[in-house]
């Protein structure tokens, strides 16, 4: 393989939110939205809004999967609908905000391997071709920061774009950005359906799964499998 820049997916290829993530900033979000529900005049109970939070969420993954990206302010909007609680959008677009802002509460854990992209970033442009949910693309960002990871030339975040994988446009994004052709490049994600197939998709010649949190099966097969991103540096010569 020898490409001329590097995509990376995010989530599940770089970082994940690990067991600090559920302990903190779940019970946060909840809290987030029994006193916007208060402030709206219509309090809910911790359980009603742990379920109408649930079926947001699976109201996203079928969204996502239907190839659209559903903004957080959506997805807030669901919740105090499936609530009964009445239409505010400046309370809807406020808490949506807050419930962003949360993912903050802890670092991101991050994946084995991912202090080699800063090896590669010394040899290749890099960029971040990554689907987003309540942690939209400027927190991402900060996160990066936070990790030292600030190493990328450009991005593709969905609720910046719109784009979500497999779609091509989702990755020309951050082509263009670098000034690189589909044909010069190589991507790095963990999904088949959205990070290989969208890949290939797109005209990269190669196409790496990372299995390194979990191994995916797909009917489109990656160039190569890898478990920790130094394993890329070989591949590479």
């Amino acid at each position: 393989m020898k490409p001329k820049a590097i995509t990376f997916d995010f989530w599940g290829t770089l970082f994940t939110e690990g067991k600090a993530f559920l302990e903190k900033v779940m019970p946060a979000r909840y809290e987030i939205l029994l006193d916007a529900l208060s402030e709206a005049g219509h309090p809910a109970e911790e359980h009603e809004v742990r379920e109408a939070y649930r079926q947001a969420a699976l109201a996203f993954e079928e969204a996502w999967k239907a190839g659209e990206h559903m903004s957080v302010y959506d997805r807030v909007v669901r919740i105090f609908a499936l609530l009964g609680a009445p239409h505010d959008p400046g309370l809807i677009a406020l808490t949506a905000r807050k419930l962003e802002e949360s993912s903050l509460l802890v670092d991101l854990e991050a994946l084995p391997g991912v202090g080699a992209l800063k090896e590669l970033a010394k040899k290749y442009p890099l960029a971040l071709v990554s689907d987003t949910g309540l942690t939209p693309g400027r927190l991402i960002r900060e996160h990066l920061k936070r990790q030292g990871l600030d190493v990328f030339q450009a991005y593709s975040f969905s609720d910046e774009t719109g784009y979500v994988k497999p779609k091509p446009e989702a990755f020309r994004v951050a082509l263009e950005a670098l000034g690189v052709a589909p044909e010069e490049a190589l991507h790095v994600g963990d999904l088949p359906q959205t990070d290989i197939k969208g890949a290939f998709a797109t005209g990269y010649p190669w196409a790496v799964q990372y299995v390194g949190l979990r191994e995916v099966n797909g009917e489109i097969k990656p160039t190569a499998k890898i478990k920790d991103h130094r394993e890329l540096l070989p591949l590479l010569q």
